[in-house]
């Protein structure tokens, strides 16, 4: 199975003003759920292209901060007017722990 590989860094802030500023920045927000915690971090929108616009099923190895994630995507979520991605939710995948994902055909 082909696996992309996302470069991020940890958000420090939250809300609707901090997620405004990463996007004009050209960055995505994003959150791994599913492992210890829940990691949210930010990755420039460019890293997203060959795991979101593609027909084919793919894990994600995800890198904050010298750690890495192996993670399926769980949602995404597109900007209504400009149809750019606006969030990114992935699930970490861990050992001895089900999963249900939808694959396509």
């Amino acid at each position: 199975m082909n696996s992309v590989k996302i470069e991020g860094t940890i958000r420090s802030e939250f809300g609707k003003g901090a997620t405004r500023r990463l996007r004009a920045e050209g960055k995505v927000p994003c959150v791994v759920y599913g492992g210890e915690k829940e990691v949210h971090f930010s990755a420039p929108l460019l890293a997203f292209r060959p795991l979101v616009y593609t027909p084919a099923f793919q894990l994600a190895e995800v890198v904050v901060d010298g750690k890495t994630y192996s993670c399926i995507l769980k949602d995404k979520q597109f900007d209504v007017v400009t149809d750019t991605l606006s969030h990114v939710d992935f699930l970490e995948l861990v050992e001895d722990r089900k999963v249900i994902a939808n694959l396509p055909l």
